[in-house]
C-alpha cells in the first residue's frame, strides 16, 4: 500500500512540474488586440496596430512580423532598438517615422500607411517573437473604391421601345446594380461587369414598352463588402417639355449619397 502511495504522488508531482514548466514557457510575450480596420476607403491613411505584452525580466530579443495574404516573406519586420524595414507590397508605401509609443520595445510595432489601395486587400498577420515565445494573429482589411461617376440615362429605340441605361466605372471590390421604375425592379434588366486594371466597371440596360406618361427610374449600385450603397433617380418626361428640354430626355436628376440629396435640372 505505501509502495502504491508512493508511485501516486510521484506521479503527480511530476505532472505538477509538467504544467508549471509549460506554464513558465508560455507566459511571455503575448499580442493583447490586433487592430485591423475591416474597410477603408482608398488613399485615406490607415494604422494597423499589434498591442502585445511581454515579461520585462524574461523576454528579450522581441521581433515584430507582419505578413500579407499567404506569403512566406514579411512585408515589414522591426527588431527592437533598430530600424524597422519593409518589403514587397508595402515598400515605399509606409511611413517608417510613425511610433505608436516611446516604449524602445513596441515604437515600431504598428503599420501606417499612408496611401493605401484596393491591391492592399487582404489578410495581415502580426507575428511577435522573443527568445523565449511567439504569438501571432491574423485579420482582414478591404480597401474599397467608390464609383468615378454613376450615369443613368434613356434612348429611343424606334417609336416602341426605351431603352434605360446605367453605368459606373473604376469600383472595387465588384458591385452589383439593379435597375428600378417606380418602387419596382425593372423585369429582364441585363448586368454586365468588366474588370480593367484591378477595378470594375459595371453596366446595367434594359429595355421596356415606349412610355405615354411620366415615370420615376433609380439605378442603385452597391458594394455589400464595403456596406456600401449609392442610388440616382430620374423622373422620365415623353416627348419635349418646352424648349430646354430635349425630346425624350429626363427633367429632373436627384443623386442620393451619405452627404445628401442634389437636384440638378435639365
Amino acid at each position: 500500500m505505501n509502495l502504491y502511495k508512493s508511485a501516486y504522488w510521484t506521479k503527480w508531482a511530476i505532472s505538477l512540474y509538467v504544467i508549471i514548466f509549460l506554464l513558465d514557457v508560455t507566459v511571455g510575450v503575448r499580442i493583447n488586440k490586433l487592430q485591423v480596420p475591416e474597410v477603408t476607403h482608398i488613399g485615406s491613411p490607415v494604422i494597423l496596430d499589434c498591442d502585445y505584452s511581454w515579461e520585462e525580466t524574461k523576454d528579450e530579443g522581441i521581433v515584430v512580423k507582419w505578413y500579407f495574404n499567404e506569403e512566406k516573406i514579411p512585408v515589414y519586420q522591426w527588431i527592437a532598438t533598430k530600424k524597422p524595414q519593409v518589403l514587397g507590397i508595402l515598400k515605399g508605401r509606409l511611413n517608417l517615422e510613425y511610433s505608436v509609443s516611446q516604449d524602445k520595445n513596441s515604437k515600431h510595432r504598428a503599420l501606417h500607411i499612408t496611401k493605401p489601395g484596393p491591391d492592399l486587400s487582404g489578410d495581415y498577420t502580426c507575428l511577435v517573437s522573443s527568445f523565449n515565445n511567439e504569438d501571432r494573429r491574423t485579420k482582414s482589411m478591404l480597401v474599397f473604391v467608390p464609383e468615378k461617376n454613376l450615369d443613368l440615362r434613356q434612348e429611343r429605340i424606334g417609336e416602341e421601345v426605351l431603352q434605360v441605361l446605367c453605368s459606373a466605372e473604376g469600383v472595387f471590390p465588384k458591385p452589383d446594380m439593379s435597375l428600378l421604375m417606380g418602387s419596382s425592379e425593372v423585369n429582364g434588366s441585363l448586368v454586365t461587369v468588366e474588370e480593367r486594371d484591378g477595378l470594375f466597371d459595371i453596366k446595367a440596360r434594359a429595355n421596356i414598352p415606349a412610355l405615354i406618361s411620366p415615370e420615376e427610374f433609380s439605378c442603385e449600385l452597391r458594394i455589400p463588402k464595403a456596406n456600401y450603397t449609392v442610388r440616382k433617380e430620374a423622373v422620365y418626361y415623353p416627348g419635349a417639355y418646352g424648349t430646354a428640354l430635349a425630346p425624350s430626355g429626363f427633367l429632373l436628376f436627384a443623386i442620393l449619397c451619405s452627404k445628401g440629396i442634389f437636384l440638378l435640372k435639365g
